[in-house]
């Protein structure tokens, strides 16, 4: 079985170290609640969170910045419940970030195109949780492509219905050409997301698995 979180000091214990000026103490309320911290963002946001990873970064981010505040400035006032407190942040994280969400922009849109393949197939929120901490890598290798292998994402519906011509048309390059940087593309993203988590994504090929 997995490490309990909850084991080892109380809560108020570590609030208390924090407030002390101990942050490691913070890291261990950290360890203990940011998955819950960002399950209630993924529940509140689900489809803002699977179309962009570091938008659920930023939100989980400032969940903690407001905990951190709040217990600083009423330090006489201790949550009963730090999961439910956290929670609460969380949720006003939510709203508050929403009611300020800009458009994507179009430097984005290739890097988005990509993610929106994957999600699409993620189901249960516990499960996409943990698909969106592997997407945060993947959005990061997609990002260190060559500019001319991510245009290929424009293209992406074409691709994976293996309308090769049609999407090469629109490129401007041939089927041929095509074929072999998607498969180049594939590979360069496998071995980065290798390298960064030790994960493994599927096989594939241009032609059988696009």
């Amino acid at each position: 079985m997995p490490p309990d979180p909850t084991a080892g000091p109380s809560d108020d214990f570590l609030i208390a170290g924090m407030l002390g000026g101990d942050w490691a103490a913070l890291n261990k309320l950290i360890e203990r609640y940011d998955r819950l911290v960002r399950y209630t963002i993924l529940r509140g946001a689900r489809e803002r969170c699977t179309h962009d990873p570091y938008w659920l970064e930023s939100v989980a981010s400032a969940t903690w910045a407001g905990f951190v505040r709040s217990i600083q400035r009423h330090p006489d006032q201790l949550p009963k419940s730090v999961r439910a407190y956290l929670t609460a942040i969380a949720r006003n994280q939510v709203v508050s970030a929403l009611r300020g969400v800009p458009a994507p922009d179009d430097a984005a849109q290739s890097i988005d195109s990509f993610v929106e393949l994957i999600t699409a197939t993620l189901d249960e929120p516990v499960d996409t949780l943990s698909q969106l901490e592997l997407l945060e890598t993947l959005r990061i290798c997609l990002s260190e492509l060559a500019d001319d292998d991510r245009t290929m994402a424009s293209q992406l519906t074409a691709i994976t219905e293996r309308r090769w011509l049609d999407a090469a048309a629109a490129l401007g390059i041939s089927e041929s050409t095509l074929r072999s940087r998607w498969k180049r593309t594939l590979d360069r993203l496998r071995d980065c997301v290798r390298r960064k988590t030790g994960l493994s994504l599927a096989p594939g090929s241009p032609d059988d698995d696009p």
